[in-house]
């Protein structure tokens, strides 16, 4: 390989996986540096506080991820506004003709479409690893999923519903993907950068529903062209399987075979109808 070609492989390489690797050390840094100032505190102010920590452990550890995470996108923002202008201008100049009115409803369909996706196929997904008993082969998962529905409610929700998806969705599908997708054709963006969000999550359970997810995310992103939808589809899915957990008798209405079933029913419907819709904006 030639030096200036060699050049721009790592220029591209930096391109894609920068954003990432900037919000992984700013993240793992500003954890590390609030769960010692947690303990400072505990050590200062005896064992009441002490108690109260450990007793609260599972909401607490979410209460410093997610200002870690608000604190590691923000070296990221000026990058997504740039991302994101760049965007448009692409957007603009394929965009079919249509009237504003129209144009207004056609995306709130689609929005609509994305949050019924996100409901159905992470349910979905859900039921299926674990019919197949694929939940009990990491040990690693159970311990994750114990600590995160450990978490009181109100924060829980707050956490999954709003800071984790708007944190990742940054990073994944704001910085990632759309700058995989000036490099590489659009499906091979989108596998890659779902593969990508999979690994992210460190254990083989949440890698292969991540992986699976992100996938869809970056599909939806794609096909409706607003970042709005991968954050709304990423707050919902996450709602959705944190809630559920909570829920025992829905729990046990959806975890079968028909449960399962119906939902990739839904799933498949909601990708058939927005393929029809682009495909008729196109023709516009």
């Amino acid at each position: 390989m030639k030096q200036g070609q060699r050049g721009q492989t790592i220029y591209k390489a930096w391109e894609v996986f920068g954003p990432f690797i900037t919000y992984y050390f700013t993240y793992n840094a500003a954890f590390l540096l609030i769960a010692y100032l947690c303990s400072v505190a505990m050590g200062y102010f005896g064992t009441g506080l002490q108690e109260y920590m450990t007793t609260h452990e599972a909401t607490l550890t979410s209460v410093v991820s997610g200002l870690s995470m608000l604190i590691g996108i923000l070296p990221l923002i000026p990058m997504l506004r740039r991302e994101l202008v760049i965007c448009k201008e692409n957007a603009d100049d394929k965009a079919p003709v249509a009237t504003e009115g129209g144009t207004v409803r056609q995306k709130a369909v689609n929005i609509v479409l994305a949050v019924i996706l996100a409901a159905s196929s992470s349910v979905g997904l859900n039921v299926l690893l674990t019919l197949t008993g694929f939940v009990q082969t990491s040990e690693v998962y159970r311990d994750v999923a114990r600590q995160q529905y450990g978490v009181i409610f109100g924060i829980g929700a707050i956490l999954f519903g709003l800071i984790s998806p708007i944190t990742e969705e940054i990073v994944f599908r704001g910085l990632v993907f759309n700058r995989m997708r000036r490099y590489y054709p659009t499906m091979v963006a989108i596998v890659m950068s779902g593969v990508l969000f999979g690994v992210y999550h460190g254990n083989l359970v949440q890698g292969v529903y991540g992986g699976c997810m992100g996938i869809l995310l970056a599909y939806t992103y794609e096909r409706i062209r607003s970042f709005l939808v991968p954050c709304l589809f990423h707050a919902t899915a996450n709602l959705m399987v944190y809630s559920l957990a909570q829920n025992a008798e829905l729990h046990a209405r959806l975890f079968n075979v028909t449960g399962c079933v119906i939902l990739f029913a839904i799933s498949v419907i909601c990708i058939f109808v927005i393929e029809k819709l682009r495909k008729r904006d196109n023709v516009l």
